[in-house]
């Protein structure tokens, strides 16, 4: 009995064990079948990504030997796409008529200017810009000869142009993205002091002259567009989903004290004919070759945006303004500006700030340098005089514009040419206040025999208001009319604090009424 038991035992235990080894051998054999099948579908997928390859291989050998065995017209037309897919090109230009109350300025028409632009992709995140101003240009005629004449070499040479004609580099630049909070640009850059200045464009605005403290006194240390050579960094930093953070930092050549060579040719009776040479130094663009001082300027930007539309900006400027052969003085400037609206509303201004040290300074080192500020002969036929001049100078220049701006557009003109053909035309009433301030404005100075013997300032003041309506068909066209009101001190002459004003001995004040067209492309 005892053994029956035993035997039963065993063979289930032998079956139990068969039961088990079966079960491990069925899932071997699985377990080999899965693998033997992912290994062919993975030599299906390598073989589908090879016949991909080999196929794209031969489609770009087919376009090469077409584009070989493609007339050249083809071949033209494809690079030409390929360029202008690379390269932008633009433009913005300006004219207008002025009537003004001032005696020696005439019922004109000027022609502001004329600038072409460029913005071409090199390379995923290499960029250039270019930016090239033609101001009241028209033409530049250059004549010239040398021969042998009568023994002698005989040499002649004319120049033919219009006036106050300018042909100027406004940018030319390189810039490589490395992240979108951190990009390089170096070369010829606009100085980052204020708003105006990097958003200078004629098209861009609603009133036919520029601001005073930009342009027309100026308080900046150079009128706009003011362009530096230098290199630097800027970037876009998000700062939520609304809010975002613009900087650019630059260091740079920077303003210097420059000459303007003047040649006066004067008949006079009963007095001796004269002619005079002027040499006139005032600040300008720093040079795009060999600097002339042994110093750089560092200037920049920060703006927070904390939603569209919305903007607030601070800004300065350091740098050394004298040659070094008229001592090393600086100057620094500090800016504040901004942006808002709502609605139809907008309201758009900035403030800026420049200090000039050591002015009486540099003009001792002018008379130390000169030794004579006015030079003549003593040609009883001619009278021949070499003059120095300090122009534009003056310890503090201050002073801000505010500009405030109504857009709307009466429905009932939708059906008039000013609507028709045109998806969102615009009309835009303006209204611009600004001011500005020249503290001890270098007035005149006078040297003898390397001795500084005097040296007069003054302190100006010049105050505008501006009142305008402008007609957009699209954004980029603007048609503007305006009334402008401009003044100074009592008794004093406009001429002597802006640039675009021929005022006589005692006007100061003037009336104004502009129109103007200025456009985009």
């Amino acid at each position: 009995m005892m053994l029956k038991r035993i035997a039963g035992v065993v063979v289930a235990a032998f079956c139990v064990c068969g039961r088990v080894g079966l079960v491990h051998a069925e899932d071997l054999s699985e377990r080999i079948q899965r693998m033997e099948q992912e290994l062919a579908e993975m030599k299906q997928e390598l073989r589908r990504q090879k016949e991909a390859q080999e196929r794209a291989q031969a489609q770009q050998q087919a376009k090469d030997q077409a584009k070989e065995q493609a007339p050249a017209s083809v071949t033209a037309a494809s690079s030409l796409r390929e360029l202008t897919d690379r390269v932008k090109v633009g433009g913005y230009g300006s004219f207008r008529f002025e009537h003004s109350s001032l005696d020696d300025v005439n019922n004109t028409f000027t022609f502001r200017r004329f600038v072409l632009t460029t913005d071409a992709s090199i390379a995923p995140r290499l960029r250039a810009g270019f930016e090239l101003e033609f101001e009241r240009f028209r033409k530049l005629e250059l004549e010239k000869s040398l021969e042998p004449d009568a023994g002698g070499l005989r040499y002649e040479q004319a120049v033919e142009g219009t006036n106050d004609s300018e042909i100027s580099l406004e940018q030319a630049w390189v810039q490589y993205d490395i992240e979108d909070w951190l990009k390089f640009r170096g070369g010829g850059v606009l100085v980052p002091l204020g708003r105006f200045n990097i958003n200078h464009d004629d098209n861009r605005w609603d009133l036919p002259r520029r601001s005073l403290v930009d342009r027309g006194v100026p308080v900046l240390p150079s009128t706009a567009a003011w362009d530096e050579l230098g290199v630097g960094f800027l970037g876009d930093v998000t700062l939520s989903d609304n809010a975002l953070l613009n900087y650019q930092v630059y260091v740079m050549n920077g303003v210097s004290l420059d000459s303007e060579f003047e040649q006066i040719a004067q008949t006079r009776d009963p007095r001796r004919d004269k002619a005079a040479f002027e040499v006139k130094l005032s600040p300008e663009t720093g040079s795009f070759a060999s600097d002339v001082k042994d110093a750089k300027a560092v200037a920049g930007r920060v703006s927070v945006s904390p939603a569209l539309g919305h903007e607030v900006a601070g800004s300065w400027y350091y740098g050394q303004y004298t040659p070094d052969f008229l001592g090393k003085e600086d100057l620094w400037a500090a800016s504040v500006d901004g942006r808002t609206g709502y609605g139809p509303f907008e309201l758009e201004g900035e403030w800026v700030f420049t200090r000039f040290d050591g002015t009486r300074n540099v003009a001792t080192n002018l008379a130390r340098v000169a030794r004579d500020q006015a030079a003549e002969t003593s040609d009883p036929g001619l009278e021949t005089e070499v003059e120095f001049e300090l122009a534009n100078l003056a310890r503090s220049k201050y002073g801000y514009w505010l500009e405030t701006r109504y857009r709307f557009w009466p429905a009932f003109l939708n059906d008039t040419f000013l609507g028709r053909s045109f998806a969102n035309p615009q009309l835009v009433g303006v209204i611009r206040g600004e001011q500005a301030w020249l503290d001890d404005l270098v007035e005149e100075v006078a040297f003898e025999g390397q001795t500084l013997t005097s040296f007069e300032t003054d302190n100006r003041r010049v105050d505008r208001i501006s009142i305008g309506l402008a007609y957009r068909p699209v954004p980029l066209v603007v048609f503007q009319l305006a009334y402008e009101y401009t003044q100074t001190n009592s008794g004093k002459s406009l001429a002597g604090v802006t640039n675009f004003l021929p005022a006589g001995p005692d006007e100061n004040d003037a009336h104004s009424i502009l129109t103007g067209v200025a456009f985009g492309f």
